[in-house]
C-alpha cells in the first residue's frame, strides 16, 4: 500500500485532515464529478471560476469537487498568520492552497446546487477506492494540448504545482476537439457533453482550468447571492467596521500596482471592453463606451473629484480605502479633513470586499475582477455601484446587458 494512502487513512480516522468537514459520511455518486485547477487569477477571478463551475455541473448534472482557492505569494508577507493555513511543504513557489470553508458556507452554496463537495472530503474519503492512482485521467480541449505534447498538464506555476500539491498525478490525457463547449445552455452542447463523456466511462473529469468562461456574463451574476461569508470572514469584517468606522462610509477599491499599470496600458480608448468592463460598459459597447485609462487607473486628483461628487448627494462620515497597492490615505485625508480615512492590510482582500459589500456607497474599479465581486454582493442587497472615472450608477451603465 503506497504510503500517501496510509497518510490518508490515518487523517480520516483521527478528522484531522485540514479543510474537512469533519463527520461527514460520503457515498460515491454514479452521476460522476467535475474537478478543475483554480488556474487563472486572482482570488475575484477564482470566484468567477466557481461560479460558472457550479452552473456547468448543474446543467451536465455531476458533483462538482470544489477546489482549494489558489494564495500567491506575490506581495504577500506572511502565509499561516493570515490564513489559518499551512505552506505546502517543499513548495518553492509559496502558494497557499486554502479551502473553500475558510471563505464560504457551503450551506448557502447548496441552495443553488446541493451536489457539492468540498476536495479535501472527495480525496480522503472517496478517491482512495474510487478514483484510484492508475486510472486519473487529465481533460482538456486539443487547443490547450498543443505545444504540450499532446497532454494536458501543463508546466509551470499554477499549472502543475496546483496538481502538485494536491498530490494528483495523471495517468493519461483526454483530449477534446473544439466541437465542445463550455456555454451548455445551449441544449446541443449540453447533450455532447453528456454523450461525449458518460459518467460511467468518465466519472471524474478533472479540467485543467475551469469549465466556463470568464469574466462571468452579466446574466449570471445571480448565482453570487449563494456565495455567503463564512462566520468567521463575518464576524471579522463586522469587527472591523465597528471598531474603525463611522457610518455613513464610502468605500473605494483602488488598483494601482505594477502588474496592473501594463495591464491598463492596454485601455487606450480604441478597445470594446477588457477584463471585467462589461460591468459598467455593459455586453454591448459602442464607440462612445470604449476603454480608456481613466476607468482603469486612476490618480489622486480623479480618485478625490469623484469622491468629491459623491459628497455633494450623498451624507458619508468615513472613507474606507481597498487597495493593491497605494491607497492614497494620507492624500484622501488632507483632501477630506473632516472624514475619518482609513485602510486596511491588503493581504487580506476578502475582509476589503466585505467591507466594500457592507459600505453605504461604494466606487470601484470598471476593469476589476475585484469590484465585480462587490459589485454582485451590493446587487443582491440592492445598494449601489459606482465606478471611477464613470459618472453613473450601476443601473444606467448596463442597461444594454440582455
Amino acid at each position: 500500500m503506497r504510503a500517501d494512502y496510509i497518510l490518508s487513512a490515518i487523517l480520516v480516522l483521527c478528522g484531522i485532515a485540514h479543510g474537512r468537514n469533519v463527520g461527514t459520511e460520503l457515498e460515491w455518486d454514479p452521476k460522476g464529478y467535475v474537478l478543475y485547477c483554480p488556474c487563472s487569477g486572482q482570488f475575484a477571478g477564482q470566484v468567477e471560476q466557481l461560479l460558472g463551475t457550479l452552473y456547468f455541473a448543474k446543467m451536465i448534472d455531476r458533483v462538482v469537487i470544489l477546489p482549494p482557492f489558489i494564495n500567491y505569494p506575490c506581495g504577500r508577507k506572511t502565509h499561516a498568520h493570515n490564513y489559518g493555513v499551512q505552506v505546502s511543504a517543499g513548495r518553492k513557489e509559496g502558494n497557499l492552497y486554502v479551502p473553500v470553508t475558510e471563505y464560504f458556507d457551503l450551506n448557502a452554496l447548496r441552495e443553488y446546487y446541493a451536489d457539492i463537495v468540498t476536495f479535501e472530503d472527495f480525496m480522503y474519503e472517496l478517491a482512495p477506492t474510487h478514483w484510484p492512482l492508475d486510472e486519473r485521467v487529465a481533460y482538456c480541449s486539443s487547443k490547450a494540448a498543443e505545444g504540450n505534447n499532446d497532454v494536458c498538464p501543463r508546466k509551470g506555476n499554477p499549472f502543475s504545482t496546483f496538481w502538485e500539491a494536491q498530490n494528483v498525478e495523471f495517468t493519461r490525457s483526454e483530449i477534446w476537439s473544439g466541437d465542445l463547449h463550455y456555454n451548455v445552455e445551449y441544449e446541443p452542447w449540453r447533450v455532447m457533453w453528456t454523450e461525449t463523456f458518460p459518467p460511467s466511462e468518465h466519472p471524474v473529469l478533472a479540467f485543467m482550468n475551469a469549465p466556463t468562461s470568464t469574466p462571468l456574463p452579466l446574466e449570471k451574476n445571480y448565482l453570487h447571492k449563494y456565495f455567503k461569508w463564512s462566520a468567521d470572514i463575518e464576524n471579522e469584517g463586522n469587527t472591523y467596521i465597528t471598531d474603525n468606522i463611522e457610518r455613513p462610509y464610502v468605500g473605494l477599491h483602488l488598483r494601482n500596482g505594477a502588474d496592473w499599470a501594463r495591464t491598463c496600458d492596454l485601455a487606450d480608448g480604441t478597445m470594446p471592453r477588457l477584463l471585467s468592463s462589461h460591468q459598467c460598459l455593459g455586453v454591448h459597447p459602442t464607440s462612445t463606451t470604449t476603454v480608456h485609462r481613466q476607468l482603469c487607473m486612476q490618480s489622486e486628483e480623479l480618485v478625490s473629484e469623484e469622491v468629491r461628487a459623491l459628497l455633494e448627494e450623498k451624507e458619508t462620515r468615513t472613507i474606507f480605502i481597498a487597495t493593491d497597492h497605494v491607497s492614497m490615505q494620507d492624500d484622501l485625508q488632507r483632501d477630506f479633513p473632516d472624514l475619518n480615512v482609513v485602510t486596511m492590510d491588503p493581504e487580506r482582500p476578502q475582509l476589503d470586499m466585505y467591507v466594500l459589500g457592507e459600505a453605504d456607497h461604494f466606487i470601484g474599479n470598471c476593469i476589476s475582477a475585484f469590484t465585480a465581486f462587490v459589485r454582485r454582493h451590493r446587487d443582491d442587497a440592492q445598494l449601489e455601484t459606482r465606478y471611477f472615472g464613470m459618472r453613473q450608477t450601476k443601473q444606467n451603465a448596463i442597461h444594454d446587458e440582455f
